[in-house]
């Protein structure tokens, strides 16, 4: 059976309780958190800044994937690396020149990871894939929690996923967006090493929902 990486997006946890939340999701087998970063301009949406990423890092050990949906990631990189984020994923579409902003961060030696959104051809990314820790694709538009699973984005697992074998690479491949036991089992079908889930785990009842998506 496959080894299934859950990765809880923070985004829709309890802020109030985000401790105990948070160790409820380790304790249930929980491999990393996603962290959704929105500056109001690349997405619809305001979420988290460093502050808070320092917070979530004082309560885990486990790795912080910081997805930057921000205009400027090359600017603001260094504050959430500093905050305790451990791999920055940053998106194909953003305004900055992407291949020198990777370049950077491989002098710097930095984790990084590529992310795709639904619109994108995933062909227009596979020169990253070699490089990057994660390529993430995004299976909702990027923006807000609760949307439903776009099923064309397992298309795009399955190339990744036979592009990634046939060169031999290290890459993950992770899904973001609509991720539950049902749209987990396709996504892990397809190929996904990784399920980020938002809503289906904190509403859902955190130690059943993980365990269910680990199981698949």
């Amino acid at each position: 059976m496959k080894n299934v990486e859950i990765s809880p997006s923070i985004i829709s946890s309890d802020l109030l309780d985000l401790g105990n939340q948070i160790k409820q999701c380790q304790q249930a087998g929980a491999g990393s958190f996603h962290l959704d970063v929105m500056d109001g301009h690349f997405v619809d949406n305001i979420t988290m800044g460093p502050e808070l990423v320092s917070s979530i890092r004082r309560g885990t050990d486990l790795r912080l994937d910081c997805h930057l949906m921000i205009e400027r990631p090359d600017k603001y990189y260094k504050a959430f690396l500093k905050a305790g984020c451990d791999v920055l994923l940053i998106h194909y579409e953003t305004p900055i020149e992407i291949a020198e902003f990777f370049k950077k961060l491989e002098k710097e030696e930095i984790k990084y990871g590529i992310v795709i959104n639904p619109d994108t051809d995933v062909n227009k990314i596979l020169k990253f894939v070699p490089f990057s820790e994660i390529v993430l694709v995004m299976s909702v538009y990027p923006g807000f929690s609760g949307q439903k699973f776009i099923e064309s984005s397992l298309d795009k697992v399955r190339i990744l996923r036979k592009y990634i074998d046939d060169n031999l690479y290290s890459t993950k491949i992770e899904i973001d967006g609509g991720i539950n036991d049902h749209t987990g089992k396709l996504a892990v079908e397809a190929g996904a090493d990784i399920l980020v889930s938002a809503s289906y785990i904190f509403n859902n009842g955190i130690s059943e929902s993980i365990k269910k998506l680990k199981s698949l």
